[in-house]
């Protein structure tokens, strides 16, 4: 299902708190919508698939220590290889690197939250670790998320008015929430 003009793009940033439902959500859009869904795992591994190719001995343990220590900015590639993508055609992107498209006019952004508890119990169960080591996760990585987006705009990363629209996934299933999603990009693209 084609919804845009042609030469136009449709791109979509699904973000949010760990635990809310952005992988689910973003899998089940990318289904509705026909378009692929990208997040920071597949862009990292297209970064060293990417530098496999450049530098075929270098090793993965030899980028991670240069990320670590800063001598590569992991954020900037990242954000270089999502610009890619979005130059190839219709992209949702979710989870922590959807943060890197706040600043962009040519994407609809969406914002999922959810209270604690219910993304406790859901980190949980996909990770297969206790609910207190999943807050703890939670805890770590919303802390990442609120410093990347200072760091890359200087803004607070729950700001409502970065965002097309802000679902709470404690009170809709990850089905309806895909589901309003869809509606609104629709109505987005008839507008255009």
């Amino acid at each position: 299902m084609h919804l845009v003009a042609a030469g136009e793009k449709m791109h979509i940033a699904i973000c949010g708190e760990l635990g809310a439902g952005c992988t689910e959500v973003g899998h089940l859009l990318s289904e509705m919508l026909g378009i692929r869904v990208i997040n920071s795992a597949a862009i990292i591994k297209s970064i060293v698939t990417d530098l496999k190719g450049v530098y075929p001995d270098e090793s993965f343990g030899k980028f991670k220590d240069q990320v670590l220590s800063g001598e590569v900015d992991l954020d900037k590639m990242i954000s270089g290889e999502i610009q890619d993508f979005l130059e190839q055609g219709d992209t949702i992107v979710e989870g922590r690197s959807a943060f890197m498209l706040l600043n962009r006019s040519d994407v609809f952004k969406v914002l999922l939250v959810c209270p604690l508890e219910k993304r406790a119990k859901h980190i949980a169960k996909r990770r297969q670790i206790s609910i207190d080591e999943a807050k703890e996760d939670i805890r770590v990585s919303d802390s990442e998320r609120q410093h990347m987006v200072e760091k890359m705009f200087k803004a607070y990363w729950l700001d409502p008015h970065y965002y097309d629209i802000i679902i709470n996934t404690g009170l809709y299933s990850f089905e309806e929430t895909a589901k309003q999603i869809q509606d609104l990009v629709q109505k987005k693209m008839k507008k255009s």
